[in-house]
């Protein structure tokens, strides 16, 4: 099967290095990143590597974007990154079209610009090293001496990319495209430790993202499962890592809360926090009804906790108090009533409860 190879490169004084790089990966396409020094030395490469290679890179098969500051790692980053809507259109195009990036040539700034920015590409790093050095192996690679080192992308191998990724999508509250974002990255690595550790935060992404929508009895058993590995986590979150474990501890206790208290403060705390969630989505709509169902909640916990009726879909007749007994009376169904929102503050209110008042006349808030 054909290889398509993208190489990106960094250029330094010397062509051979270079040449030696292109007839290693045969691009189909080359990215040259010079500094105004070595810009020169581009042109060195392409004839030497037609010479060597029987044919040349034609116009369109290669671009040569130089650097204003070779030794400013800002600039060189500013430079490389403009590569990466490149990278990634180059690599949706099939499994067979790679991405290369070689940092061998250029200032330490020029090589480590590379480095950091293709951390987020799928790709090969390569180097050219030697079999033998000048000053007694110490210097630089003797001509002819060339050899060329490389290795998958280790930020990607190691799953360092996805989990970082997907924090940055946890952190906006975006669990489930996180979790979707490392079952893919657990799938495609055949690391049994990284596939492990990878697994362990898609189960952390993946209860959160239950717990967003509710489903707290299924959330809890994810997260439970996540501290029983929280190893897991520690080999990707070296730094950190305590009160990370400590966050989702403290979580765990207020999920249990939820499963086994239909009607808590938990649970107004845990409606309103979603509510906040889906305004930062601009989801007004979804925000609005998960407030409506706060203060549903609300009434329903006082009316509970105060005064010993539990919900507000069977209250007994007999609970309310006169004259909103004669005036719902109508209502009731074998001495049962059904309680609306308004009914249920209207409720409280009669009985004398704060919170009832406070519904009916919020002008009274301190």
């Amino acid at each position: 099967m054909a290889v398509f190879n993208l190489l990106i490169c960094t250029v330094g004084g010397s062509p051979e290095p270079l040449v030696k790089s292109l007839l290693e990966w045969r691009p189909a396409r080359v990215l040259f990143v010079p500094s105004a020094q070595t810009r020169a030395q581009v042109d060195a490469v392409l004839r030497a590597y037609a010479e060597h290679a029987g044919a040349p890179l034609r116009p369109g098969e290669y671009e040569i974007c130089p650097v204003s500051n070779a030794e400013g790692l800002e600039e060189c980053l500013d430079v490389i990154r403009r590569y990466d809507q490149e990278v990634v259109r180059w690599t949706s195009r099939g499994s067979d079209y790679h991405v290369v990036a070689d940092f061998t040539a250029g200032t330490k700034c020029m090589t480590a610009a590379l480095v950091l920015q293709a951390r987020r590409w799928s790709c090969r790093y390569s180097y050219v090293g030697g079999a033998s050095r000048s000053k007694e192996g110490v210097g630089v690679v003797e001509s002819g001496s060339e050899r060329v080192v490389h290795w998958a992308n280790p930020w990607e191998a190691l799953g360092y990319q996805a989990v970082e990724d997907a924090c940055l999508l946890f952190d906006q509250q975006a669990f489930l495209p996180a979790a979707r974002l490392l079952d893919a990255a657990r799938k495609a690595t055949d690391d049994g430790a990284v596939k492990r550790s990878l697994s362990t935060f898609h189960q952390l992404c993946e209860g959160y993202g239950l717990w967003d929508r509710f489903q707290h009895k299924d959330a809890a058993q994810r997260i439970d499962s996540v501290l029983k590995n929280a190893a897991d986590i520690q080999v990707m979150l070296p730094t950190g890592f305590d009160g990370v474990i400590g966050a989702i501890k403290r979580n765990q206790e207020t999920l249990r809360q939820l499963v086994c208290q239909s009607q808590s403060r938990a649970m107004v705390s845990d409606l309103l926090a979603n509510a906040g969630r889906r305004k930062r989505e601009a989801r007004y709509d979804d925000g609005v009804a998960r407030l409506y169902r706060a203060i549903e909640a609300l009434a329903q916990l006082a009316l509970a906790e105060r005064h010993g009726i539990q919900g507000t879909d069977n209250v007994p007749l007999e609970s309310v108090p006169e004259p909103l007994r004669e005036r719902w009376g109508s209502r009731a169904d074998a001495g049962k009533l059904w309680l609306g929102l308004q009914d249920a503050f209207e409720l409280l209110d009669a009985l004398g409860d704060d919170i009832g008042k406070t519904f009916k006349a919020p002008d009274t808030l301190p």
